[in-house]
């Protein structure tokens, strides 16, 4: 990967050559990057074109193209394609093989850039390979707009790294994961191998005491924190005694398990505002990214609070503190202000009232009991399924705490046992609410909007690259014996068809997207695949794991999974309904193909 870097910035974008040919010049011309940003950034085609996909619309925009623009249209793919972990070799391969299709262009398997498509650096996520158009049509106009400049002019240039940035930047382009990538291929050394702006906000943000020097950028404050990390980590914590922020203890610190991406994170978003609510369908990963999330702020808290140092030495009290300082609630019609504020209950022979989950809360984080010279830390309550109960209700006197600014302000709650104060209630800053919710559920018809606007909100939607991420994840542990590679491309039509039938769902009058499968749903593919190949002797003919080839009927795993998961499922979001034998053959259709 190293070296085809090298050689795009030798080869291409000083001179003209070829990045897979170096023997054929006249590629990587101002006329022909023009031509096709022109075909590209010029020409963008609505969605139902090109069969829908990124392959289909590239195909009908290099029509009619030379061999070189071919050729060049070829290498900007390969370039996109080099920083990216999260996509196979054959996937690739795929992708490139597709663009010189039906032409007399040909790339070479065995050339340095082509054996590079095995490799990867990161994984950019799910908004780089949704949104390929808009990271490929930065990277041609990043190119187009460097190759316009004197040869002189670029050469100077691409050796300064700061003034490579400033360049990268000067687009209407959108910023998006593309730019990070193209400055850490030309600059690895002083660019991270991150792809995520949210992600280099975090990190910035969770070791910002490390980077000394104020006013410094985003890229400027993560190269001084690696310089301080350096002396403070000599053996580093990756292989080959590197610093990477992408491995313990450093991840812990600042990542949480929300989207990779541009704007505002879950985490700068909860540290805002307090409190925040993660909603969208069942199965979305709601549960796992609210743990994740309240796990990081303490962690984070605990690196800025009790300095690198102790952060490093003292993992196991960062753990324990961690665990002791969320807590969790499961949420239902009968939960209310007697549970979760104060109630009466039974003491002996007397009735007395009590204090509920949230004042246990607050005096677990008065009393963290931590050695001397440690700051409290954070505490973060998750309320699991919000929407199933009163929430005014339960919330009553604390509803007005959880405006902004009124952290720290007691009020009274009502009811006074004998012979003791009034009982008050004060919410510290340190607390943090994580709200979940299906919207399906409608245990709550409505949320009341004075306390809506207290949380800010996330969607959780279905989204086809996050279900590709936990297929490949669970692959090894379910599937014994067959490689992801052999299986990705039928997995990815899969991945189409999942997306199908959220689609249909969408457009069922008696349901709609509230009603999407969720991602854990249809992952469970992956176990009904292994336990099939687990009794057959050889891999299915012609690479047919879920579709038989050439009959193009669903193999048993699929069926399987539609049989005893997704069809119970849509059958009890139907009951009731008049044409629900109808509306379910329509959805089998969306999802098995016939």
């Amino acid at each position: 990967m190293d070296e085809t870097a090298r050689l795009w910035v030798e080869h291409s974008l000083i001179e003209d050559r070829s990045l897979t040919d170096p023997s054929r010049d006249g590629v990587w011309t101002v006329d022909l990057l023009r031509d096709l940003d022109r075909r590209f950034n010029g020409n963008p085609l609505v969605s139902g074109e090109g069969g829908g996909t990124f392959a289909g619309k590239w195909a009908i925009q290099l029509e009619h193209g030379s061999p070189e623009l071919v050729l060049l249209a070829a290498e900007v793919l390969l370039v996109h394609f080099l920083f990216v972990g999260s996509v196979t070799y054959r996937g690739k391969l795929d992708v490139l093989n597709g663009t010189v299709a039906g032409t007399t262009v040909t790339l070479d398997p065995e050339s340095v850039p082509l054996r590079a498509m095995r490799q990867g650096i990161g994984h950019p996520g799910v908004g780089f390979n949704t949104r390929r158009d808009l990271q490929v049509g930065y990277l041609i106009d990043f190119c187009l707009r460097l190759k316009q400049l004197d040869p002189d002019e670029r050469a100077v240039l691409l050796k300064d790294a700061w003034a490579l940035r400033d360049f990268a930047d000067k687009t209407d382009k959108p910023l998006r994961e593309m730019r990070h990538i193209v400055l850490h291929l030309l600059h690895p050394q002083t660019f991270e191998r991150i792809s995520s702006g949210r992600h280099k906000r975090e990190i910035a943000a969770a070791f910002g005491d490390l980077a000394e020097t104020p006013g410094l950028d985003v890229d400027e404050r993560l190269l001084a924190i690696r310089g301080k990390l350096t002396t403070l980590m000599p053996e580093g914590n990756a292989p080959g005694r590197a610093i990477d922020f992408y491995h313990p203890p450093l991840r812990v610190a600042w990542e949480s398990a929300g989207d990779s991406g541009e704007g505002t994170g879950d985490l700068e978003a909860l540290e805002w505002k307090k409190q925040i609510v993660l909603y969208g369908p069942p199965g979305t990963s709601k549960t796992y990214q609210a743990r994740g999330l309240a796990e990081t702020i303490i962690r984070r808290a605990a690196l800025n609070r009790w300095g690198f140092k102790n952060f490093v030495e003292r993992t196991a009290l960062v753990e324990t503190t961690v665990a002791a300082n969320i807590f969790w609630v499961q949420l239902h019609p009968g939960y209310g202000y007697p549970e979760f504020i104060r109630g009466l209950r039974l003491d002996g022979d007397r009735t007395r009232y009590h204090p509920g989950l949230l004042p246990a809360v607050v005096d677990r984080y008065h009393g963290q009991g931590l050695p001397e010279g440690l700051a409290a830390l954070p505490v973060v309550l998750v309320l699991d399924e919000i929407n199933r109960t009163d929430l005014s209700a339960m919330f009553g006197e604390a509803f007005s705490l959880l405006e902004a600014g009124q952290r720290g302000r007691a009020v009274t709650l009502p009811g006074i046992n004998p012979d003791e104060p009034p009982a008050t209630l004060e919410l510290p800053k340190d607390l943090y609410l994580i709200g979940t919710m299906n919207e399906i559920d409608q245990s709550v018809e409505t949320l009341d909007f004075a306390l809506r606007r207290r949380f800010l909100w996330r969607e959780c939607p279905f989204e086809r690259e996050t279900l590709l991420e936990i297929i490949q994840d669970r692959w090894a542990d379910a599937v014994r014996g067959t490689t992801y590679d052999y299986a990705a491309e039928q997995i990815s039509r899969f991945a189409d068809h999942a997306e199908q039938l959220n689609t249909a769902i969408s457009e069922s009058a008696a349901l709609g997207r509230a009603y999407h499968v969720g991602h854990t749903y249809f992952a469970d593919i992956v176990f009904f695949l292994g336990t099939w190949l687990s009794t057959r002797k050889n891999r299915p003919a012609n690479g047919g794991y879920l579709w038989s080839q050439p009959r193009d009927q669903p193999q048993p795993p699929l069926l399987d999974l539609w049989n005893r998961s997704l069809k119970p499922l849509l059958e009890q979001y139907l009951a009731g309904v008049d044409d629900r034998d109808e509306q379910m053959d329509h959805l089998r259709r969306a999802f098995l193909g016939q």
